[in-house]
């Protein structure tokens, strides 16, 4: 019997990404025929008259520029075949519906091909292809390794709500950037070194490289980025500092023997003006949301002004990081885990259940992130991603085209 040995990983990677974003671009294409300008999953579903669950599958898929993402809603083939069918009852031309037809059998005939290496193949999808059963172990996994983490190092937060903010787009498309993060109940378990708390703003357009990374001045006296009025008391004592890594700017947690093991709560802001660009680009933004502390659970934010324009939803990826140092991963590159969540839209500042009591306190911090913009919250909408026991020393990424 012929031996046939299995396919790497980058292979079935790529293989996989190339027909799960084929997909996504065919059926964006008939649905936008079909539907144009519907906006959001229920009315995706009402409009092609589909089940809830069938509709939001479809709305995901069109929305989504990530490969996982498409991987995670995929219907059946039953599923399918009454998604075809209501587009050509309303209309979809054969130059849209042959296409998508392809892409649909595509897709099967790879994961026909790979199903022998399963393992490969899940992995290839980051997760999105898990059974529920290897989902638990992976939290329960998660979990351990943030008490072990914690133990090790003697520090944790109990969550982290970082959000970015993006707008007005002016005439050229230039916009203004804008970061909050709330670090809660961040409390040291016993004495040790300064610990990188916090790391500074800072972006880059690779639609204008000479201008290379865009940050904020800081020195090494005061804390320029915190916002006292909604930090701790004990913020004001000494347990800030900044400091630098490379060249990037971070604001470090001091070992204060009077302050050890009392939980505090720390809030940062900053603006960058003329950030980047929201002009129509092939390039994918993506915002990286840094886990440099051990903690419970993470909520990550991004927010457009009404003036910017998105061809896609933002998609949710977690990476492993080989430094915190963004130069590094540009150089490097990024190794992508399994993530069992993704992002949903948010039309006003509310957190998820869990961080219940601390909607006050970031609705005052997002409004002061929109009044450094110059508009008001209520022209910005969300998107929100939240993740227990997120691995420490990895990121979050929101992904999005405009």
């Amino acid at each position: 019997m012929a031996h046939t040995e299995s396919a790497s990983f980058d292979s079935t990677s790529t293989l996989v990404t190339e027909c799960a974003l084929d997909l996504h671009r065919t059926l964006r294409s008939a649905l936008d025929i079909a539907i144009p300008g519907v906006n959001g999953a229920r009315a995706c579903g009402r409009s092609l008259g589909l089940r809830r669950h069938l509709g939001w599958q479809v709305y995901t898929i069109a929305h989504s520029g990530d490969h996982a993402t498409v991987l995670r809603a995929l219907p059946m083939a039953r599923g399918w075949t009454l998604v075809l069918q209501a587009l050509k009852r309303l209309g979809c031309p054969a130059s849209a519906l042959q296409p998508l037809k392809a892409s649909i059998q595509r897709l099967e005939v790879q994961f026909g091909r790979s199903k022998a290496d399963g393992p490969t193949l899940r992995a290839a999808a980051a997760g999105a292809l898990d059974t529920a059963q290897q989902r638990a172990q992976m939290l329960r996994a998660r979990a351990s390794a943030t008490r072990a983490n914690e133990y090790i190092h003697g520090i944790k937060a109990e969550s982290q709500v970082s959000a970015f903010m993006i707008g007005p787009a002016d005439a050229k498309g230039v916009v203004d950037l804008a970061s909050v993060t709330a670090l809660c109940g961040v409390r040291r378990s016993r004495p040790g070194s300064a610990w990188p708390l916090y790391y500074t703003l800072e972006a880059y357009d690779d639609q204008q490289p000479k201008r290379g990374v865009s940050t904020g001045k800081y020195g090494r006296t005061g804390v320029p980025p915190l916002v006292q009025g909604l930090s701790s008391a004990a913020a004001k004592s000494g347990v800030l500092r900044m400091g630098k890594d490379g060249d990037t700017h971070m604001v470090e947690f001091v070992d204060v023997g009077s302050q050890r093991g009392e939980p505090m709560d720390f809030a940062f802001l900053e603006c960058l003006r003329g950030a980047g660009s929201v002009k129509p680009s092939d390039t994918e933004s993506r915002l990286m949301f840094l886990i440099n502390t051990p903690m419970d659970r993470a909520v990550v934010e991004v927010w457009f002004h009404k003036s910017v324009t998105l061809r896609n939803d933002p998609s949710a990826l977690l990476v492993s990081s080989p430094s915190l140092n963004r130069r590094v991963l540009a150089a490097h590159g990024i190794e992508r885990l399994p993530l069992e969540a993704g992002t949903v839209p948010v039309d006003a500042p509310k957190l998820p259940r869990a961080l219940k009591r601390r909607d006050e306190a970031h609705a005052q911090l997002l409004a002061l992130g929109a009044k450094s913009l110059g508009a008001p919250m209520a022209e910005f909408r969300g998107f929100q991603l939240e993740v227990k026991d997120p691995p420490w020393m990895s990121m979050l990424m929101l992904a999005f085209d405009c």
